[in-house]
């Protein structure tokens, strides 16, 4: 079977989507029976389960007939190694365009350092590389849900976000804080109301917050497939917040309450008559909760894995390998 080397050189206090995606599509490929590295110099990260089968190794020194897939983050000595020859495919697993977009590398210097073919997590990116870099063999593997990790739990009244998505700068406030600020000067009974903030958290203990929560506020920014609010949709948690780009791939107004950044007042009269109807039982909310457990159903572990295989498939049989 094939050798594949996926760069994935971050801290490994480092919590992020992107990196719980790559080892999950490694864990894939070994138990396909692919021979499966990570390289990850600082260390294997202690936050995420991780496949027994997969090694994770401090040097990069790929062996000729290897594939290997590098992140959208191509700088420093990441960019060094994508200019460096090698014989095997190169491939790109973009899970963020505007990362890769902010280095100005055009598509005909992409495919001048070897790469010949793109992976992405949804349509929404796909669509984007095609337009702006015009690059060949885009390929679509969709995110997923764990639903062994992620399901409803018997509920209590609170509000659970991701406030790192959307930071205070550039003398902007964070949006996370406030939109509570205002939530509570509006509305001042819901001061009691407990908010989780979901930060530097394992997955487990994500997967607990949202199990509990009634309502998650999103505020996914230029994001190529938003995958926590896919995860509290199959909480059921009621959704409030920011498409975040990819979203688009997902989003409807059965599913969903969505709104964009200039919004914050409108999204805080959205939480409070949220927790209002929540409160009193309204058929609505369990009509959009129905909705929302529909879609993150479509993002099955099932449906990522077929997609690993048909595609990484089609990438050895392209190499002769």
């Amino acid at each position: 079977m094939s050798k594949i080397i996926f760069l994935n050189p971050y801290d490994p206090k480092a919590i992020s989507g992107g990196i719980k995606v790559t080892y999950q599509h490694a864990g894939i490929l070994a138990k396909l029976g692919h021979e499966v590295s990570v390289y990850q110099p600082a260390g294997r990260p202690d936050w995420l389960d991780i496949s027994s089968q997969v090694t994770i190794c401090d040097t990069y020194d790929p062996s000729p007939d290897s594939v290997v897939v590098f992140p959208e983050t191509l700088s420093a000595f990441l960019l060094d190694y994508a200019k460096a020859p090698h014989a095997g495919p190169k491939v790109m697993f973009c899970q963020n365009q505007f990362y890769l977009y902010s280095y100005g590398l055009s598509g005909q210097e992409l495919r001048d350092m070897g790469f010949q073919h793109f992976i992405v997590p949804g349509r929404e990116t796909a669509r984007s590389l095609s337009a702006v870099l015009r690059v060949p063999n885009v390929h679509i593997i969709p995110n997923s849900v764990d639903t062994s990790l992620f399901y409803p739990c018997p509920k209590q009244l609170c509000v659970v976000t991701n406030p790192g998505k959307w930071p205070a700068e550039r003398g902007n406030s964070a949006l996370a804080e406030l939109i509570l600020a205002m939530l509570h000067l509006k509305y001042p009974h819901t001061n009691t109301i407990p908010w989780i903030a979901l930060e530097n958290m394992p997955q487990h203990d994500v997967a607990e917050a949202m199990g509990i929560a009634t309502i998650f506020l999103a505020l996914s920014r230029q994001e190529a497939s938003p995958l926590t609010p896919l995860e509290a949709m199959a909480s059921r948690c009621a959704l409030v917040g920011l498409l975040g780009t990819g979203g688009k791939d997902y989003a409807t107004p059965h599913n969903g309450r969505w709104f964009s950044p200039e919004q914050c007042e409108e999204i805080v009269d959205c939480i409070a008559s949220l927790l209002f109807e929540i409160s009193h039982g309204a058929p609505s909310v369990d009509s959009m909760l129905d909705e929302a457990e529909k879609t993150a159903k479509q993002y099955s572990v099932n449906a990522t894995y077929q997609a690993v295989a048909r595609v990484y498939g089609e990438i050895f049989a392209r190499a002769g390998l």
